[in-house]
């Protein structure tokens, strides 16, 4: 099932542009516009912008896999970049689970440049922490 997801204004994903397209438990689609504030000396987008990309992804994945109350974090992240997205451009990036478990979940990310070109790919471990126990009043 599909869901609405929208970044709180003040996050930093949002702060740099990233738009979630799609949004549910068995993939995140989103875009990001490669601009000169966020491109490397050559005029591509920077490395940082893509593995930012890639993280915000798989924290929305796992977070739509989440039982009420859980979080999660990023444990790991492996990121090879195949080909060099130039400023103007827009990357779109699809984020789909390899694994779901009740500890770990694992998502790997693909980032296309305009032309269908894989510009990147990404592998990353999410940590699935369940809340704190409630202290006796």
């Amino acid at each position: 099932m599909e869901q609405s997801f929208k970044h709180k204004e003040k996050h930093f994903a949002s702060y740099i542009g990233i738009e979630i397209t799609k949004y549910s438990p068995d993939l995140v689609e989103a875009k990001l516009t490669a601009t000169e504030e966020l491109s490397n000396r050559g005029g591509f987008l920077h490395g940082g912008a893509i593995m930012t990309l890639a993280d915000t992804l798989g924290g929305v994945g796992t977070t739509a896999n989440l039982p009420k109350g859980y979080r999660t974090l990023t444990t790991e992240s492996k990121t090879n970049f195949l080909s060099a997205i130039p400023v103007g451009e827009t990357a779109r990036a699809e984020c789909a689970p390899v694994h779901r478990g009740k500890t770990l979940m694992v998502w790997q990310t693909k980032i296309f440049r305009e032309d269908g070109k894989l510009a990147a790919l990404i592998t990353q471990t999410q940590l699935v922490i369940a809340p704190k126990e409630a202290k006796p009043a």
